[in-house]
C-alpha cells in the first residue's frame, strides 16, 4: 500500500549500543486512523483562554496555528517570523530531500504578541529557538512539550478528556476547523506540507462544513 510504513525492531548490540533491523511487517499511515484525535473550537478557545502559564500558551498556540508537527515547531527560531507581515516560516521536515521545503503561514496578533514578549523576557536573539527558555539553548523537547498540553487538558476537562493531549492531535484540531471555515482540501494539502492527497482526504471526514450546507440548502426550501 502507498501509505504503509516500514516497522523496524530494535536489537541489543551492547550493554549502551543499540541496532535498528527493517522487518517485513508493515504499519499503516497514522492518516489512515478512523479515529482521529481532535480538539473542538470550543475545547481549544477554553483551553486558550484559561491558561496561565504564557509559556505553555504559547507552545499550544504555536503548535495549533501552524499545524507544525512537533519536531517542525522545535526547528522553528526567531529568525523565521517576520513581524511586519505577520508570518512565519515553517520548515517541512518529512518532504527534505535534497531541497528545503518552507511554508510561509500568517499567524494571529495574539501568537506574535506571545512570541515577541518570549524573546524579550528570556533576552532571545535571532538564531535562538522560539522554543528555547534561554539563550543558545536547545528548543525544550517532545515529552516537555506534551507535559504542557497534558497538564492544561487536565486541569480543564478532566482524566476523561486526556486522551486528546497529544501534540498531534492540535495539528489535527487546525485541519478540520481551516476546513470547517471553508478552506479548500488542496490549500490545506499545502498548509499541511503534505506530499500526497491522500493524507490531507482524510480531515473530510470530520469536517462538518459540507454537511451544514447542505442541510441549509435543503432547508432554504421552506423558507
Amino acid at each position: 500500500m502507498e501509505n504503509e510504513i516500514a516497522v523496524y525492531s530494535e536489537v541489543v548490540k551492547t550493554s549502551s549500543k543499540t541496532k535498528l533491523i527493517k522487518t517485513e511487517l508493515k504499519s499503516k499511515s497514522y492518516y489512515e486512523n478512523d479515529n482521529i484525535v481532535f480538539y473542538t473550537t470550543e475545547q481549544l478557545k477554553t483551553l486558550l483562554n484559561s491558561i496561565t502559564n504564557d509559556f505553555h500558551k504559547l507552545i499550544i498556540l504555536l503548535l495549533y496555528e501552524t499545524g507544525a508537527r512537533v519536531e517542525e515547531a522545535r526547528e522553528l527560531r526567531f529568525a523565521d517570523v517576520e513581524s511586519s507581515t505577520g508570518r512565519i516560516k515553517v520548515l517541512t521536515l518529512k518532504q527534505r530531500k535534497n531541497n528545503k521545503i518552507y511554508r510561509y503561514l500568517k499567524i494571529s496578533d495574539k501568537l506574535m504578541s506571545l512570541i515577541l514578549s518570549h524573546r524579550l523576557e528570556d533576552k532571545l536573539n535571532d538564531n535562538d529557538f522560539i522554543l528555547a527558555k534561554e539563550p543558545n539553548g536547545k528548543a525544550i523537547d517532545r515529552k516537555s512539550i506534551t507535559y504542557a498540553l497534558k497538564y492544561n487538558t487536565l486541569k480543564l476537562f478532566g482524566k476523561e478528556n486526556l486522551y486528546k493531549a497529544h501534540p498531534h492531535a492540535l495539528r489535527h484540531s487546525r485541519a478540520i476547523h481551516l476546513l470547517d471555515a471553508g478552506m479548500n482540501i488542496m490549500l490545506l494539502k499545502n498548509f499541511l506540507g503534505h506530499s500526497n492527497i491522500s493524507n490531507t482526504l482524510i480531515y473530510l471526514k470530520y469536517s462538518n462544513k459540507d454537511l451544514a450546507e447542505a442541510v441549509d440548502k435543503a432547508n432554504s426550501v421552506f423558507v
